[in-house]
């Protein structure tokens, strides 16, 4: 089975509103970050024609990224996981991620998530590998065996090399 971790596009800097920094998790996409996430999201469209099981992290930037994913790309059931957000425990999520897969198979699985939990998240799905840096709207793509809990990275994709 093939799981496919991405990370949002550029994202707007956080801002000030009435003195205060605005929350993280209404950041959006910048232009470039939507034409990122587009970009990458065809390149994901000649990979396969169908996601079984997306998981977006509730965070506008990402759920902005999945939505310029999903105008290419069909998905049979579509979550959205505070679980995946830059605050989340990736070595837990992975844990949970496989023991589910184990029961509940999919061919194909999309993760759409923030740095530092995408690189994390990585390198538990694939213990051989140190976490990769990822680019905005990079995407990793690991074969995954979820009945010996383990993956092999195939390569982290920026939206340039699409």
């Amino acid at each position: 089975m093939k799981v496919f971790v991405m990370r949002h596009g550029e994202a707007k800097a956080p801002t000030m509103q009435l003195g205060k920094v605005e929350p993280d998790a209404s950041r959006e996409l910048t232009e470039r970050g939507h034409e990122e996430a587009l970009v990458a999201a065809k390149w994901l469209a000649e990979q396969t024609p169908k996601i079984d099981l997306v998981i977006v992290s509730p965070y506008v930037r990402a759920q902005q990224t999945y939505a310029e994913v999903a105008k290419l790309v069909g998905a049979e059931v579509v979550e959205v996981s505070t679980d995946i957000t830059p605050e989340g425990d990736p070595e837990m999520f992975a844990s949970a991620l496989m023991a589910r897969l184990q029961i509940e198979p999919a061919e194909t699985v999309l993760l759409v998530s923030h740095m530092p939990f995408v690189c994390y998240l990585t390198s538990y799905l694939d213990q051989r590998v140190q976490p990769p840096l990822f680019p905005t709207a990079g995407i990793a793509v690991i074969d995954v065996e979820p009945l010996a809990m383990e993956g092999i990275l195939q390569g982290v994709r920026a939206p340039e090399q699409h």
